[in-house]
């Protein structure tokens, strides 16, 4: 098995595709994403076939074992392409709403995740791995999480067999929160900490992360379960900014701005393109992200790797390409 396929039936090679028996093939969803890719690789190695769809897809990226179906998943069309999966993994989210192009929460959280749950009842699928936020809950405080846990509600309902996961700040090579802190940091020797960075977080690593979605699949003790997923470690962020720091081999000065001063900042800047924070998530990194680990660590044998800073952005001198979250 060799070629991708785009959502409209076009090759990516010229390959001839054809089912490998008694393999297993799963749906993946945000395949081309930060935690997709380390899935799809995690899939890969155990044998599995792999559909990865993604609006995201590229042609001289196709792997032996892998499908490519280029397409919105909170639309239509892509479902063809999945006939023969015996399972999905659901990764889909976005961090941040871009109105003028329709990426909304609502749409890449709560539409997606019908359009796949759907999906696996129109085609026979029983098993769905879900991947949520840590912080999704019914009362929740931005549109992020308030969308996530509509998404979970809707898995929940579904009468499938499924598993849902909410991981905290997820880092590794290419993660998101790295690509943006580090390289800021180097730029400013004073860098501003709202209010007194005592807030916690506790960064899970991305590998470890994927280890749990993809070993739920053949773990029938973990269905119609969900697990929160954190590192071992509950770190202030002002740690965190320092780790960050010294494992690309510079120093810098916290200061610390008073919050009030801080959410006014925020409120004028979220707008402009490519402002480094919103208001939600301003709301959301205040909230701290801590989780008990305790029934992960016996399904699943994580969490275990501690973050010691983006030590591969020493190595390698820049940012990873691509870091989106799933999409």
């Amino acid at each position: 098995m060799g070629p991708g396929y785009s959502a409209t039936g076009n090759l990516f090679s010229n390959e001839v595709w054809s089912p490998v028996s008694g393999t297993r093939r799963v749906i993946l969803t945000g395949a081309r994403g930060f935690v997709g890719r380390e899935v799809q690789r995690q899939l890969l190695a155990r044998g599995c076939e792999v559909v990865a769809v993604s609006r995201n897809l590229r042609a001289e990226s196709v792997l032996p074992g892998v499908i490519q179906v280029a397409a919105d998943v909170a639309g239509s069309g892509w479902q063809r392409w999945c006939e023969g999966c015996s399972a999905a993994i659901h990764l889909v989210g976005i961090i941040r709403e871009v109105h003028r192009t329709g990426a909304t929460f609502d749409h890449a959280h709560r539409v997606a995740t019908e359009r796949v749950v759907q999906a696996c009842r129109d085609l026979g699928i029983q098993r769905l791995v879900h991947m949520s936020a840590l912080g999704a809950r019914k009362d929740a405080a931005t549109p992020y999480h308030a969308s996530k846990w509509q998404a979970e509600q809707l898995v929940r309902a579904s009468g499938l067999s499924w598993t849902i996961f909410r991981p905290a700040l997820l880092f590794g090579p290419g993660d998101g929160f790295s690509n943006v802190i580090a390289p800021a940091m180097r730029r400013m020797p004073l860098f501003p900490v709202f209010g007194d960075g005592d807030y916690l977080v506790q960064p899970v690593a991305v590998e470890e992360v994927a280890h749990c979605l993809v070993a739920a699949l053949d773990l029938n003790g973990t269905v119609g379960e969900t697990y929160a997923l954190g590192g071992p470690e509950a770190l202030t962020f002002n740690e965190v900014l320092r780790r960050t720091a010294a494992a690309v081999g510079i120093r810098r000065v916290l200061v610390h701005i008073p919050l009030g001063l801080a959410k006014f900042l925020i409120s004028v800047i979220q707008h402009l393109p490519g402002a480094p924070i919103t208001r939600d998530q301003f709301t959301m990194l205040l909230e701290g992200s801590t989780c008990d680990t305790s029934a992960s660590s016996v399904a699943f044998g994580v969490p275990v790797k501690r973050y010691q800073g983006p030590v591969w952005l020493k190595r390698r001198g820049q940012t990873h390409p691509d870091s989106s979250e799933g999409n």
